[in-house]
């Protein structure tokens, strides 16, 4: 592999490497994982701004609760995958969803990114004050 990744929240500044991330997920034919990447990018600025709110709980629809979004970007500025991060956890989503919901786009599985994407995620969980209780439903796909 030898890319060295980061993450980092959503920005207008990746809109062209997240549509091209998208629109590989699309063409696949997948489910898309996690759940935020099915959000239409159409109105980008308006997409990554939602993300951005949802972080800090505005605008949630009822039932919902605050969640952060990152994406797993290579030091070449590509979109790898994407993670979302839920603050707490609802009963349902104690047993159908947990706190961690990640995915890597198709052309760039089995290359590790998965793992590096969730433990760079384990760390963010850090700030959130998750650590010690943190139930995590692993998805790797």
């Amino acid at each position: 592999m030898g890319t060295s990744v980061f993450l980092i929240k959503p920005t207008v500044e990746l809109q062209q490497a997240y549509l091209e991330f998208y629109q590989e997920w699309v063409e696949s034919g997948e489910d898309r994982v996690p759940w935020v990447i099915s959000k239409d990018p159409s109105d980008f600025k308006g997409m990554a701004h939602t993300l951005l709110e949802s972080e800090k709980g505005i605008k949630l629809p009822a039932g919902w609760v605050p969640d952060s979004t990152y994406w797993l970007v290579s030091d070449d500025k590509k979109v790898l995958g994407a993670v979302n991060i839920r603050h707490s956890l609802t009963e349902k989503l104690l047993h159908t969803g947990g706190h961690i919901g990640y995915g890597i786009r198709p052309s760039e599985r089995k290359k590790g990114y998965a793992t590096q994407l969730f433990a760079l995620s384990l760390e963010k969980t850090k700030s959130l004050g998750l650590i010690g209780f943190l139930y995590a439903v692993m998805r790797i796909i």
